[in-house]
């Protein structure tokens, strides 16, 4: 299984991958009697395919201490482990903006009843004003109107101050509303755009008609071999190296992302096949002649390498088609031995 760090999540497996995930669960929800719901199927085919390993851990530590797995825990492990506490953040950052409209609302009301009461208080001051002729009466109305003038002045001050301690607030509420999205948008291992985003992306692009573009994916050769020999923290750090190595080429042009497990793609902008070709082989080469070691030691894990598939926007393309195309020429990448790029 393949599924980007997202909100909602998105899986990508094949039939035959999915079937087989469908038969490995069923027993586990069988045997706990929960519910088969999306959100219980979800937790248990997630477990079952491996991939995530914090799910994964959590599972298998109640499993080893014979605790039951019911249709609660369920629920409390695919929102923290799947839905990874978004929605939360989300209705927290919508809380917290409702409360400071609520409270400048409150206080332009305050404000406005201060403002009326002053205004009616001046209007009876010049009614009196008209009609008086006496010096003490004069003064005593002199007074009442600074009183009200100077009410009216604190009202101002203290609304300018609400609201500038309110747009304060909105400014990091809107900061955190787009940290949300950028989580919502990022792979979390990586940093990369996640397979969501990307399709977003792609799909923009291509609807746009006219413009010049390539795209490429990445896929890690005999990445699970790897994964098998040092460790998936090991190949977490790969993964993430590999991520380095395409932000380094992507010039704030391009656009990258995890598109699965060990797959990356990215988008080349304004670049046809030619300039796209080589601007893959020039990672190949970078990332197969690179040593990478074992963390706290000095021992190699060996050349590491990757095959790429490119193919280029073309009249009618769609997303789909121009990513079939891209994952042709991956195959036969694969097909000629690895390690090498190759276009369709």
């Amino acid at each position: 299984m393949t599924k980007s760090s997202s909100f909602p999540p998105i899986y990508d497996d094949e039939f035959q991958q999915a079937s087989e995930h469908l038969r490995r669960t069923l027993p586990f929800v069988n045997q706990f009697k929960t519910p088969v719901n999306p959100v219980n199927y979800a937790v248990w085919y997630e477990y079952v395919s491996g991939d995530n390993e914090a799910l994964t851990s959590a599972i298998d530590t109640r499993l080893s201490k014979k605790e039951p797995i019911t249709a609660e825990v369920t629920q409390y492990l695919y929102e923290k482990y799947v839905l990874m506490g978004m929605p939360e953040r989300i209705d927290k950052t919508n809380s917290g903006l409702k409360l400071v409209v609520d409270n400048t609302l409150e206080n332009i009301n305050r404000v406005e009843a201060t403002a009326t009461q002053c205004t009616s208080g001046l209007t009876q001051s010049q009614t009196d004003l008209e009609n008086c002729d006496d010096v003490q009466e004069l003064k005593t109305l002199v007074s009442q109107i600074l009183l009200n003038t100077q009410q009216l002045t604190s009202s101002s001050t203290e609304l300018k101050t609400e609201l500038m301690r309110s747009t304060e607030e909105i400014i990091k509420l809107r900061d955190e509303l787009e940290a949300v999205k950028q989580t919502a948008r990022t792979d979390g291992l990586t940093g990369l755009l996640n397979r969501g985003a990307f399709n977003r992306e792609l799909q923009n692009l291509c609807s746009q008609g006219d413009m010049v573009l390539s795209l490429a994916l990445f896929d890690i050769d005999n990445f699970k071999r790897l994964n098998d020999t040092f460790g998936h923290v090991l190949g977490d750090k790969v993964l993430q190296y590999f991520a380095t190595l395409l932000n380094d080429h992507r010039d704030d042009i391009h656009i990258a992302a995890r598109y699965g497990g060990e797959e990356m793609a990215m988008i080349f902008l304004h670049s046809n096949l030619e300039e796209s070709f080589l601007m893959a082989e020039s990672i190949r080469q970078q990332f197969a002649s690179s040593r990478l070691k074992k963390k706290g030691s000095e021992e190699s894990i060996g050349q590491i390498t990757v095959s790429v598939g490119i193919s280029a926007l073309q009249l009618g393309d769609t997303p789909l088609t121009l990513l079939e195309r891209a994952d042709k020429a991956l195959y036969k990448s694969k097909a000629d031995g690895r390690n090498r790029v190759n276009f369709n």
